[in-house]
């Protein structure tokens, strides 16, 4: 399965770095989630077998930033404990509504899949350990959404 992404990698001095660029914010998430899973395998070898539905909600005052780090951090708890690689994501929805309080919640619903672990037929690049909160920027601009995310190799 291809999926057109929308990332850049940036330098950065001992981890990886990227934007994430997308029309909507849940194109953003999608990019933000294939520049993560292309650092740790080439995503064109993996063949999806097996799908994961991920609801996800955050408050607080850096909501969608908080969202992003637990919304790409579970993709890696998925290859971890589902023993899964990942290569297809799809965002059904994304955005923020207000609780019974009428404070603003970023909320997530995404499907992700892939396929068992098997480092014969997986083209593996490096290990991701974390997603760090350092310099993460999720944003509207004139064009879209940007991401911006560093993650812990």
């Amino acid at each position: 399965m291809t999926q057109k992404t929308d990332f850049i990698y940036l330098d950065h001095v001992a981890d990886t770095k990227f934007i994430a660029y997308g029309d909507t914010i849940e194109k953003v998430f999608e990019n933000a989630a294939l520049a993560t899973l292309s650092v740790i395998a080439d995503i064109s070898t993996i063949h999806p077998k097996t799908a994961f539905e991920i609801d996800l909600e955050t408050t607080g005052t850096a909501g969608k930033e908080n969202l992003m780090v637990d919304f790409l951090s579970e993709l890696l708890y998925l290859f971890d404990a589902e023993e899964t690689v990942l290569g297809a994501v799809y965002v059904k929805e994304a955005g923020v509504k207000k609780d019974d309080d009428g404070n603003d919640v970023w909320f997530i619903n995404a499907v992700v899949s892939g396929e068992p672990i098997d480092s014969a037929k997986q083209n593996f690049k490096t290990e991701v350990k974390a997603i760090t909160y350092s310099g993460i920027r999720v944003e509207e601009t004139p064009t879209g959404f940007e991401a911006e995310v560093v993650l812990d190799l």
